[in-house]
């Protein structure tokens, strides 16, 4: 139970410390589990504010709470936030030499943290947990806790080996957090770290500031340059990459059409991803491409888009990847760009991991299914995790804003594609069957004698380009299927059959529901204006010069730019243009740590600018 001074000091905290003044849903719930000794699992979103239901507790309470993380640069991020804000904490992990570990943890066994972040591998160490035994804990926080799942999508083996803090500390709060759980993943997580009678918190998987759109893959340059043009040039922003070759291709195109943008994977040095990852925390880049290893602990919130040039393995991965974008809660947008190529890509890493290949695959076809699909973006994320959404139209994504379409006549020209697969035998790549639809003139195809068979031709008044994205639909709706090897071949699968003829297999058209997708053309993309948020217009003028003098101190300090201020408190000072300290305490995320450290220099830049507008 919560007392009323606990109450009071948590809300006292939210605004002194955090300059916020109001909780997110089920923050409160959860910082009162833990002040109140009880154990939790709390599952929200990414952006959802996980981080602060643990640091408020911790900040406000006497002794050392333990995060317990396999995020080195997340723990970097979230220590130094932290001790900005006036909150003694830090971490102990690989990136220290033993000189920096003994000075930690002299620290630590003289209470001086109020959190310390250790890597699950550092915490299970024999010698370490007897160490801590003789530090005054407040509780344990397991960050990312759907790694204790082989199940799950970041599986980690030494997370199953946190089932040892109950028996050590068998009085000491345990609490979970993680940003993806469905129901049964959140079974096994309060099974396996033995929480007792923990008090369950589960946010809503919809994030209405996400625009999410899908476009299949054609001319992927041109895509990219397109969906870029929507943005201002000093917007933030991820571009995954299914490999380092894409990575590092795409990172040099965007480079020589006056973009900024630095590649980020495995196969770089950790020295040059360190300082790419750094530019790009402090603006001095404002697009990183990577592959999936740039973002597990990327806490970054002013990310405006997030773009994947090819599909991601899990609808798991992408709802975290994709919702690395907005977490400030401002208008973001996420783009999945994807080909048939993908699945192929896919199934041969599964094929090759031969372990849970049928749990993997499960997941893969969950993942077509969400591209292939018209409907309801928002709806299938949500749904997917067990959530029921209630919305008809989510009112941002481009099924609901009507950027993509159905077209009529899809049954019919699905059995049309299917009978061409069966009529060329099942022997041919979906190009050329396209070919074959479209009345094509290619050697080859006469050569053969294709061009004397009844499906030659069928579909004269489409492209080929279109025929043959049909063709990957009906795959990615489990109709057609494509060979491995290097030269696939494109097969009709059960379903496909039935389609073909439902009445032949005692089906109903309602059995094998079938579309075809047409995206409109929008024309050449223009950069778009940026919307203003909720809370009403700002000076955008102001906003950009805030920006720069934001950039010019995480610089100095060497820190990422949304430590110092997210882009949400940045708008709200160029909309209410503060210029006494008292006002300056009344902007969104500023409270008397940053109004300490960093009020000064915001309050100098807003000054200047009013008096030089009030000049003109």
């Amino acid at each position: 139970m919560v007392t009323a001074a606990q109450e009071q000091l948590i809300s006292e905290a939210l605004k002194q410390i955090w300059g916020y003044s109001e909780f997110r849903t089920h923050q409160k719930a959860s910082i009162q589990a833990i002040m109140a000794g009880c154990d939790s699992l709390t599952v929200l979103p990414t952006g959802g504010g996980k981080s602060l239901c643990y640091q408020l507790p911790a900040a406000i309470s006497e002794g050392t709470a333990i995060v317990v993380s396999p995020l080195i640069s997340l723990m970097a991020d979230q220590v130094n936030a932290l001790n900005l804000l006036g909150v003694p904490a830090a971490y102990l992990n690989s990136t220290q030499n033993g000189d920096e570990a003994r000075r930690t943890k002299a620290r630590m066994f003289n209470g001086q943290f109020r959190l310390l972040y250790v890597s699950p591998e550092r915490l299970l160490l024999e010698h370490f947990l007897e160490e801590l035994k003789q530090v005054p804990l407040t509780f344990f926080a397991i960050d990312e806790a759907h790694c204790i799942s082989q199940w799950g999508h970041d599986f980690r083996p030494e997370y199953k080996q946190l089932s040892q803090l109950r028996a050590h500390f068998p009085h000491i709060g345990i609490h979970a957090f993680t940003a993806t759980a469905p129901p049964q993943l959140q079974d096994e997580i309060v099974r396996e770290l033995h929480l007792k009678t923990p008090k369950v918190m589960v946010g809503s998987y919809f994030r209405p500031n996400l625009k999410y759109r899908v476009l299949r893959r054609n001319k992927l340059n041109q895509q990219l340059l397109s969906i870029l043009a929507e943005f201002d040039p000093s917007d933030c922003g991820i571009i995954y990459c299914l490999t380092r070759k894409e990575t590092e291709k795409t990172s040099q195109f965007l480079n020589e059409n006056g973009y900024k943008a630095l590649p980020y994977h495995a196969g770089l040095s950790s020295e040059v991803r360190n300082r790419h990852q750094e530019m790009f925390s402090q603006e001095k880049t404002p697009v990183i491409v990577a592959t999936v290893a740039f973002g597990m602990g990327i806490d970054q919130s002013n990310v405006r888009f997030v773009i994947h040039t090819g599909m991601p393995r899990t609808v798991s991965h992408y709802q975290q990847e994709s919702g690395r974008a907005g977490r400030d809660g401002l208008d973001s947008q996420c783009v999945l760009i994807h080909g048939a190529k993908d699945i192929l890509f896919w199934k041969r890493i599964i094929e090759e991991e031969a372990s849970l290949a049928e749990v993997r695959m499960n997941q893969l076809r969950d993942m077509i299914s969400y591209a292939g699909q018209v409907k309801c973006r928002h709806r299938i994320l949500v749904e997917h995790f067990g959530q029921h959404f209630e919305l008809n139209d989510c009112g941002n994504c481009d099924v609901c804003l009507g950027e993509v379409e159905g077209i009529d006549g899809a049954r019919r020209y699905s059995r049309m594609i299917i009978s061409a697969v069966l009529k060329v035998r099942e022997n041919f790549g979906g190009a050329y069957i396209a070919q074959v639809l479209t009345g094509s003139k290619e050697k080859k195809l006469i050569r053969n004698g294709h061009d004397r068979l009844t499906v030659y031709g069928l579909l004269k008044d489409f492209s080929q380009y279109q025929v043959h994205d049909w063709i990957n639909q009906l795959e990615s709706q489990g109709y057609l299927m494509r060979s491995g090897g290097d030269y696939p071949v494109i097969g009709v699968s059960r379903n496909g059959y039935w389609l073909l003829r439902p009445d032949k297999y005692e089906k109903e058209e309602a059995d094998v529901p079938v579309v075809l997708i047409e995206t409109r053309s929008r024309g050449p993309a223009k950069a778009s204006k940026r919307k203003d948020d909720a809370a009403g217009p700002y000076d955008r003028k102001l906003f950009e010069l805030l920006r720069m003098e934001r950039m010019t101190i995480a610089s100095r300090l060497g820190v990422p730019a949304f430590i110092v201020f997210g882009d949400k408190s940045l708008q709200d000072m160029a909309r209410l243009k503060p210029q006494t300290e008292e006002q300056f305490l009344e902007v969104f995320g500023v409270g008397e740590a940053k109004l300490m450290k960093f009020g000064l220099p915001m309050l100098k830049v807003i000054r200047t600018y009013l008096a030089e507008e009030n000049a003109i």
